[in-house]
């Protein structure tokens, strides 16, 4: 249900656009803003330490790159990007409609496509050194195999029980799973390693950083456009792809393929590296959630219901069976090209 909010309570900040506020619309941290020269959106910042304005930064350099996918940020008159109110700080964007009537797969292959470019025309390459792979490696291993060890010993806990709680058989009846997705994730990586740390360079572009259907959005004639950029940053382009699928995987196995069609779409316009490809299995494949429902129901059982702690477990495992899915589809692909190739250079030896 949408909230009323006098017009009072945005009124001065909109001054410093020189926009004459008719009435708003609340939705959380954005405003729905109806003005004298039409519709906006203020939007608050997520975070207060971004008023150093990074994103503000990533979405410049994306415009000089050509990339025109996202929705504008509009300065004040004054030249400001952001406008204070106390300690809450908010820029202005146009509002578009969002209206489009596409099924879902339509939107997602164009969401996949547009990120696809936005990587494709800020990637760059910067110097690494042999003792910053290590030094990431390492973090990550020492990381892994201590979430690694936290579940075995709550495996080992639950199975000393006479009586286990729902939320511990349940975990017990998935956690062969969740090992199952950490030895590959750690093979992964490993692979990962040993690819790249003689390399010198490694390839960065700007990332969504917050990526998932919602920030993604339409006007009247059906273009995308990405909002909420506020996380983007120089990194890995695998990041953006883990953030996506981490999401939208949290939801009932089923047999698809259309995880893996938007994965090709992308593929089709930015093609990941042999190395990226194996950080992306790695990543997607580590069970972090079912590692973070076990965190919270040790540390916040007298704060949630039983039921709400099995969903949570329940929900990570429904992500862990989807994720494999995706990431057998994409290893499978892999395999079957590279045996094509080798058979076409066969044939012409």
């Amino acid at each position: 249900m949408i909230n009323q909010s006098p017009p009072i309570d945005y009124g001065p900040l909109l001054q410093a656009y020189q926009l004459q506020v008719n009435f708003i619309e609340d939705y959380g941290k954005v405003k729905k803003i109806y003005t004298d020269r039409g519709v906006y959106a203020l939007k608050e910042l997520d975070d207060p330490t971004l008023r150093s304005l990074s994103f503000i930064q990533s979405i410049q350099r994306l415009y000089q790159k050509g990339f025109m996918q996202m929705v504008p940020v509009y300065r004040t008159v004054d030249g400001q990007y952001t406008v204070q109110n106390g300690s809450q700080t908010f820029y202005l964007m146009p509002w578009l409609v969002n209206d489009q009537k596409e099924e879902r797969d339509i939107r997602y292959h164009k969401l996949f496509q547009e990120l696809a470019n936005m990587h494709a025309l800020s990637s760059h390459e910067v110097k690494v050194t042999e003792d910053d792979i290590k030094k990431h490696y390492d973090q990550l291993t020492t990381a892994w195999d201590q979430r690694k060890e936290e579940l075995e010993n709550f495996i080992g806990e639950c199975e000393k029980r006479i009586y286990m709680s729902p939320f511990e058989l349940s975990f017990c009846t998935f956690y062969q799973d969740a090992v199952k997705a950490i030895d590959f994730g750690r093979g992964k990586l490993d692979d990962w390693y040993e690819q790249v740390k003689e390399k010198e360079k490694m390839r960065l572009v700007t990332i969504h950083g917050k990526l998932s259907p919602k920030h993604f959005v339409y006007d009247n004639n059906g273009n995308g456009y990405f909002i909420n950029l506020e996380k983007s940053k120089a990194a890995s382009p695998i990041y953006d792809l883990v953030s996506f699928y981490s999401r939208s995987n949290r939801t009932y196995p089923i047999p698809s393929m259309e995880s893996y069609d938007w994965f090709t779409t992308y593929q089709q316009h930015f093609k990941l590296t042999g190395d990226e490809m194996l950080l992306l299995h790695s990543y997607l494949a580590f069970p972090e959630s079912v590692y973070r429902a076990i965190s919270n129901y040790n540390t916040r059982r007298s704060e949630r219901d039983e039921v709400g702690h099995v969903r949570s477990i329940l929900y990570a495992f429904w992500q862990l069976k989807n994720i494999e899915q995706l990431n057998i589809q994409i290893v499978s692909a892999e395999q079957q090209k590279k045996l094509a190739e080798e058979a076409a250079a066969q044939s012409q030896s």
